[in-house]
């Protein structure tokens, strides 16, 4: 199964025309761009449409009517298997049609926020303790895991 994460931009213009009604003036994409912490080279993040990967583009025909009367547009971002678990510097950005003039005016890149992706869950490590067939009342049990769990409230798991 393909490993997914939903991203949702705003479209600060929502009021007067979606993304894609922009490609009609100077603006050509509204992409994904992702690198591993560390990495010089930006790439660009792809997604399932029509069962094909495609470039992730908020722009494209394919997401206009998906973004909603408040502007907010998401895209599944397609991991596997192209994104290798690991910490990624992620970031959406616009390019626009050049005027000729600095390459700023020409394009504009989100904040970028570093995330973990990891894509194997935890797996019990070994046999419950304490190793016998049963227990007291109050006694605690404990089970190892591959990994640390994250069990910060509100729970993002189900027992």
């Amino acid at each position: 199964s393909q490993e997914e994460l939903v991203i949702t931009v705003t479209n600060p213009c929502y009021q007067e025309k979606k993304f894609h009604n922009m490609t009609s003036n100077r603006l050509k994409d509204i992409k994904l761009l992702y690198r591993k912490l560390g990495d010089v080279l930006w790439k660009t993040a792809f997604t399932e449409f029509d069962g094909e990967l495609d470039e992730l583009d908020f722009a494209e025909l394919y997401q206009y009517e998906k973004e909603d009367s408040y502007g907010h547009s998401s895209l599944k971002w397609s991991l596997s298997p192209t994104v290798a678990e690991g910490t990624y510097e992620i970031k959406v950005g616009t390019r626009c049609e050049e005027l000729g003039g600095p390459t700023d005016v020409d394009r504009f890149d989100a904040p970028t926020p570093t995330g973990v992706i990891d894509l194997t869950r935890p797996e019990q490590y070994g046999k419950e303790l304490p190793l016998r067939e049963s227990v007291l009342i109050g006694e605690k049990i404990s089970i190892l895991f591959t990994e640390p769990l994250q069990c910060e409230k509100p729970f993002t798991f189900d027992l």
